[in-house]
């Protein structure tokens, strides 16, 4: 008895020096996510995709609207959190994660993906015009086989995730 009441004290010992055993739940964040108007969001890439726009000398035709999806703000949330507390700016995270596999992470069960970054950007107007400014990113906000987005933001990150189930 006397050295089962010992292994237990060791035990309890070891694991107050080493914390608690690692969970499934996602860790806290260094730099919390910031609050985003995702309905101005939503109306400015609308806005932009019921009126067709020129992508870098690629005119691109009026498509269909988008709708929100918590999902891929999800995995937006994921990728801006990762290049804030890292410092990283990249489509690949620092875990080596891509987009498809953030987004099924997220719990999206897609058939198309899509992603676009930025940086420094302080408010939705001048990021979806920053977005807009660039051929690649701007494609990805008309591609007409995109139907749903999310946008997140952490500190100077922003990520909005387009996609198709």
């Amino acid at each position: 008895m006397k050295k089962v009441l010992q292994f237990f004290t060791f035990l309890l010992f070891s694991i107050y020096l080493t914390g608690c055993p690692p969970t499934d739940e996602e860790p806290i964040p260094h730099v919390p996510l910031d609050t985003i108007d995702k309905d101005k969001l939503l109306k400015l890439v609308n806005a932009q995709r019921s009126a067709g726009c020129n992508c870098g000398g690629t005119q691109m035709p009026p498509v269909s609207p988008l709708v929100w999806n918590n999902s891929l703000e999800k995995a937006a949330q994921r990728h801006s959190l990762d290049m804030t507390n890292h410092s990283h700016f990249d489509h690949t995270g620092t875990d080596g994660s891509v987009l498809g596999t953030r987004v099924r992470e997220a719990g999206y069960s897609w058939t198309i993906v899509g992603e676009n970054i930025a940086q420094d950007y302080n408010n939705e107007e001048t990021v979806i015009q920053g977005w807009l400014d660039s051929p690649r990113h701007c494609k990805n906000i008309m591609k007409a086989d995109f139907i749903e987005m999310g946008v997140a933001k952490a500190g100077n990150y922003w990520t909005q995730v387009f996609g198709t189930p």
